[in-house]
């Protein structure tokens, strides 16, 4: 008699399972067999200005997979489309899925530049916040802090903008003016005086870097990108302490280059 039941019970076990296998392969066919019923592309762009839309995604899609709308969920590729849209240079990452509904979903975050570069041919690019390099968007402006003098690197040495000068272990790239450049502008992004302040870095013939700031007729002279913390905190003391007093127009000049000294001079 246990023997008997044992084996009803096997037989039960066996069939339950198939028939889920069973119902789960109607619900995969009844999904892959649904048609698109929208498409939402979702684009985060945090505090950047924008330099991709909704309609450059479109075209990309269009380009990739034809038309969706319409189309059965399971002939639609979405490693595929990752991969057409992740080519474009302003992204940083995407994911596109689906839902049981029939909706095809896009979502994007987009690079935030920090640095528009122009060099010394006037070919101009951007610098974000990874350390990737990215083309100028004809029909965007990011407004961000701006580089230029004796810059000789040129995005179109590097056909797929996506080099990160982080890599300081890289001897192409270490101690290089773009890797000083980046440190230089993250550092200024990142402090709230300084962001408002400092509208312009200014590379002269020692590659050494002069800030343009937005108060105040006069040049800073930076030096290399070292000891910043050392050098700004000179600088904050001397504009809360100096120019406060005599006025922001008094010198043409302010030299934080060397240890422990602020050099004011007229030209």
């Amino acid at each position: 008699m246990n023997k008997v039941l044992k084996i009803l019970l096997i037989i039960f076990w066996i069939l339950l399972v198939a028939g889920a296998g069973v119902l789960v392969g109607f619900v995969e066919v009844a999904h892959y067999s649904r048609p698109c019923k929208k498409v939402e592309i979702r684009i985060s762009y945090g505090a950047a200005d924008v330099l991709i839309t909704k309609r450059d995604v479109d075209s990309i899609l269009l380009k990739t997979a034809g038309m969706l709308k319409g189309k059965p969920l399971g002939f639609i590729n979405t490693g595929a489309i990752e991969a057409a849209i992740n080519k474009q240079a302003y992204v940083a990452k995407v994911a596109v899925y689906e839902n049981n509904e029939g909706a095809l979903f896009v979502e994007i975050r987009q690079r935030e530049p920090l640095l528009r570069i122009i060099n010394r041919k006037y070919e101009s690019f951007y610098l974000d916040e990874s350390g990737a390099l990215l083309p100028v968007n004809p029909n965007f402006s990011a407004r961000v802090l701006v580089a230029n003098g004796n810059i000789n690197d040129s995005y179109m040495k590097k056909p797929n903008y996506r080099v990160n000068i982080l890599a300081l272990s890289d001897s192409v790239f270490y101690d290089s003016l773009l890797t000083n450049l980046y440190k230089l502008t993250m550092y200024i992004t990142h402090d709230k005086f300084l962001k408002s302040q400092i509208a312009q870095i200014y590379v002269n013939e020692f590659n050494e870097f002069e800030l343009i700031p937005i108060v105040g007729n006069h040049v800073i002279l930076l030096g290399k990108a070292e000891d910043l913390d050392d050098k700004f905190r000179r600088l904050f003391a001397f504009y809360r302490y100096g120019l406060n007093k005599i006025g922001w127009n008094k010198y043409n000049v302010i030299n934080i280059k060397y240890k422990n000294q602020v050099v004011c001079s007229k030209i």
